[in-house]
């Protein structure tokens, strides 16, 4: 978390997504509501994929019974190819998506709720 924009897999070491390798998280915890993600490598075939379960923030009371959390206003998805290649393109449950830096290996997901499929091609 930076401000208001949520990071994921901001310090992932490229020797975690070679080929056939999985990173799963589950039921974590961030300033703005629990989330879940997985990203799969293929970068064999020129893909790396990751499904995220957007955090849903609690409209009238946070976890700990406090003052409601809010939405975060981006959700920043990095993907480190282990051989630092750009990504060509993005897509973003399985439309073209234009919100991604290649030259910093991120994906921009703002707007955005519930489950999300993105997928970038090499």
């Amino acid at each position: 978390e930076i401000g208001d924009t949520l990071w994921l897999a901001r310090g992932t070491p490229r020797a975690w997504l070679e080929q056939g390798t999985k990173i799963s998280v589950k039921n974590a915890p961030t300033h703005f509501g629990t989330l879940a993600y997985e990203i799969v490598s293929d970068v064999d075939n020129g893909k790396i994929s990751a499904t995220v379960e957007m955090p849903a923030h609690n409209a009238s009371h946070s976890d700990a019974g406090g003052p409601s959390r809010k939405a975060a206003k981006e959700v920043v998805l990095r993907f480190r190819h282990p051989k630092a290649a750009p990504m060509k393109s993005v897509a973003v449950n399985g439309k073209k998506w234009k919100a991604f830096d290649a030259s910093r290996e991120i994906i921009r997901l703002k707007g955005l709720k519930g489950t999300v499929n993105v997928a970038a091609k090499y």
